[in-house]
């Protein structure tokens, strides 16, 4: 039969994660797959012969996204001395790039989100579907998104910005009553609120999984408004010295971002696209459209100089407020703008004030009402609902009408990246696809509402050519990301690009509580204090000593400031943290299947506590210096602060004797089972390689590999030197030889687990 779109679409679902494999035999059936296409998948027969043969099926299905790079940097790292050590402010901007191999317009697109949200809103569809990020890489578009300061991964903390708030998110309230079942409320915010039928989920309210796959990235705000918005203008001026001219595609509540980069950097923004941006005029935006100041013409040194009259309510539109004595918008007066409102939004009684206001100001504005457009049913979140790519080709129309053209050759060949000369350093990727989804999430009931516990943030990489049967799931250390896995914010591959490379499926987890995992004390417990640059020294000056250290050294080295920039506060209950690590490592395995695990430091024993959770789906588990040492501190049931399946099964971790062995040789003393060892049984068909580096003076290593053998698990230690690999540190994913320890854990694995 031939592949049709649905079927496309079915296979990437489920080779990425997003569809289990029972949904995935019952839908291909349903859509006639009965055949062929399932044959290829290995799934003939009934049960599916396994998740490779489905991944390879679909990424050949899917058409290749090439990225010429894939990375990320920090804006804005800035330090304050506080008591107990040196931490960054919490004012700096996390930025994730990509830009595609054929480049075909010459300005790069810097992408804000808005509200609550994260840069995530604009990356992926609540569904699973592609996102704005995916759909203007296809155009060939340079993309920069935006993590505003205090939001997704630029990390928020009551010690530097505010109290968390006595609520967190919930599904019921204002989420779904404006944002994704307007439609249901029960005082809808307006007639056109009822016309709403674009959410890409079932109800869009409790209860539908592509709520489940929305509400844990959404957070709220760190600051006031007028603070908020000088510090946009700081860290926008600096995205565009670095990345030079540029558009601006903007959201909500950061839509004034589009407004605060032009007038920060006057000539160097190109076009803004402010879909839906915060309005009307005044209010909290005391310059007109912001609450930082703005260049006006005849000039304003305070705001209460503009006057203001109303625009009275017409036509089912609100009033607005416009200038009494019209001035001009110096720095965007001459900048290309389009303001997109949908009409089933609550925006669409006001954002004519923001466009009414703009024109009074001497700029040029296209008003685009998506209803204009044949477009219909649209609300608020427009670029993650079920229409979205149809929702941004007006938007895409606009920009080749107005703002790039048909650009000459010159101009895209100076936009187009430079090829790496370094293959290693290179962050080029070919990719069936990529996106994210959220694992584990729990609905949590409070007295105010019901909220998503502490779920993990999963993000994948589908390489064009899946080479590799079994999936790698990367498990960052104690403070930080993901990010590790993804550099050192330097522009230079990590061993996520790597292992893409190498032609593994490739699932980046920020565990519960980390970087997109929005905190909240509700969802995640008490939170620790913030990191200090002096809790961590020691490890770069080891490295820096030994010559790994990609920077050099010190609290005001620049690599080491890209470093502190990702540290988060850690929450805190140990047990309760390895209990969430099971239940969404379990969830992430039962959706991906067989796969294998690596982890780091503080995270080091998440692949024996999802190991025991499912024994059949964790076929080799690699671990870079786990922090901790057996049956000691948080570690009370041997390798963890969780129950493990221990055979013969005690009640309770205080009924495991053990005894303290004495140092020998190598191995320092450390503390083991006593008399006759049970057995951790599930993870008794789970081989562990434990890493430990040259110079981190991490010791533990030989006692864990000595316990998991007298448990019955499998096991071995490798210290680097014993490799020829000298001078690396704790940090090794990130040092100068990153890519030749790789490759010894790569050789490991493969030769642990050869192809059928």
């Amino acid at each position: 039969m031939p592949v049709t779109s649905e079927l496309t679409t079915l296979y990437r679902n489920f080779a990425s994660g997003r569809l289990p494999r029972r949904e995935f035999l019952r839908q291909a059936v349903a859509l006639g797959a009965a055949g062929a296409p399932l044959l290829a998948l290995g799934c003939g027969g009934g049960e599916p012969a396994g998740d490779a043969a489905a991944a390879d099926s679909a990424a050949a299905l899917a058409p290749a996204l090439d990225l010429a790079e894939w990375s990320y940097f920090w804006l804005g790292v800035q330090r304050i001395a506080l008591d107990r050590g040196t931490v960054v402010d919490g004012t700096q901007m996390y930025v994730e790039h990509w830009t595609p191999a054929e480049v075909r317009h010459p300005y790069p697109m810097i992408i804000v989100h808005g509200g609550g949200g994260q840069g995530l809103d604009w990356f992926g569809r609540p569904d699973g579907g592609p996102g704005w990020v995916t759909y203007l890489l296809q155009e060939g578009y340079r993309v920069y998104l935006v993590d505003r300061p205090g939001h997704g991964r630029s990390p928020f903390h009551p010690e530097l910005h505010r109290d968390f708030g006595p609520r967190a998110a919930t599904y019921e309230g204002a989420l779904s009553d404006r944002f994704t079942a307007p439609e249901k409320a029960a005082e809808p915010y307006g007639p056109q609120a009822l016309t709403h039928d674009k959410w890409p989920g079932t109800t869009g309210l409790l209860g539908d999984p592509a709520f489940d796959q929305f509400l844990p990235g959404q957070g709220g705000s760190f600051l006031d408004t007028a603070a908020s918005h000088a510090i946009w203008a700081e860290r926008g001026g600096e995205l565009i010295d670095r990345i030079g001219p540029a558009l601006v595609m903007c959201h909500s509540a950061g839509g004034p971002a589009g407004w605060i980069f032009a007038n920060a950097r006057p000539g160097m923004v190109r076009g803004i696209l402010a879909v839906e941006p915060s309005g009307p005029p005044f209010g909290a935006r005391t310059w007109g459209v912001t609450a930082s100041p703005l260049e006006y013409a005849p000039p304003v040194t305070d705001p209460s100089e503009l006057e203001t009259v109303e625009v009275p309510a017409a036509d089912g539109r609100d009033a607005y407020l416009l200038l009494a004595d019209p001035r001009r918008l110096v720095n965007l007066a001459d900048v290309p703008i389009a303001v997109v409102t949908a009409p089933a939004s609550y925006h669409w009684t006001y954002d004519l004030g923001t466009v009414a206001f703009l024109r009074q100001c001497g700029c040029t504005v296209e008003h685009i009402e998506l209803e204009h457009h044949g477009i219909t049913g649209n609300g608020h979140l427009m670029m993650g609902e079920s229409n979205n790519r149809e929702v941004l080709q007006p938007i895409l129309d606009y920009l080749q009408t107005h703002v790039t053209g048909p650009a000459g050759a010159e101009a895209v060949a100076a936009a187009a990246p430079q090829p790496a000369t370094d293959a290693d350093a290179s962050t080029a990727l070919r990719l069936a696809d990529h996106g994210f989804f959220w694992s584990g999430v729990e609905r949590k009931r409070m007295e105010y509402g019901t909220i998503a516990g502490a779920a993990m943030y999963v993000q994948y990489l589908i390489p064009a050519e899946v080479r590799r049967e079994l999936p790698i799931v990367l498990v960052h250390g104690g403070t930080g990301q993901m990010l590790h896995y993804m550099g050192a914010g330097d522009g230079i591959a990590g061993w996520a690009h790597y292992y893409a490379r190498a032609g593994y499926r490739v699932y980046l987890v920020d565990r519960p509580g980390h970087g997109r995992c929005v905190y909240h004390p509700d969802a995640h417990g008490e939170i620790g204090p913030t990191p200090t640059y002096q809790q961590i020294l020691p490890d770069v000056d080891r490295a820096v000593a030994g010559g790994r250290w990609p920077g050099r050294g010190g609290i005001d080295d620049p690599v080491f400031n890209q470093f502190m920039a990702s540290q988060n506060a850690m929450p805190q209950g140990i047990a309760s943290q390895h209990a969430s690590w099971a239940r969404a490592g379990a969830d992430l395995l039962d959706r991906i299947g067989p796969a294998i695990i690596q982890t780091h430091s503080f995270g080091g024993p998440f692949g024996w506590i999802v190991a025991d959770q499912r024994p059949d789906l964790v076929r080799a588990i690699v671990v870079f210096e786990s922090a901790g040492n057996p049956f000691q501190g948080f570690m009370p049931w041997g390798v963890s602060a969780a129950p493990m399946t221990w055979d013969p099964p005690p009640a309770d971790p205080s009924e495991l004797e053990t005894e303290e062995v004495a140092a020998s040789g190598d191995m320092p003393a450390y503390v083991r089972q006593a008399g006759r060892p049970r057995r951790l049984v599930n993870l008794a068909n789970t081989p562990t390689l434990f890493l430990t580096a040259d110079v981190s003076e991490r010791t533990a290593g030989p006692a864990f590999v000595e316990v998991l053998r007298q448990a019955g698990a499998p096991a071995e230690h490798l210290n680097l030197r014993d490799r020829g690999i000298m001078g690396n540190g704790h940090f090794a994913m990130i040092e100068t030889n990153r890519r030749e320890v790789f490759e010894v854990i790569r050789g490991w694995l493969e030769e642990q687990l050869p192809q059928a």
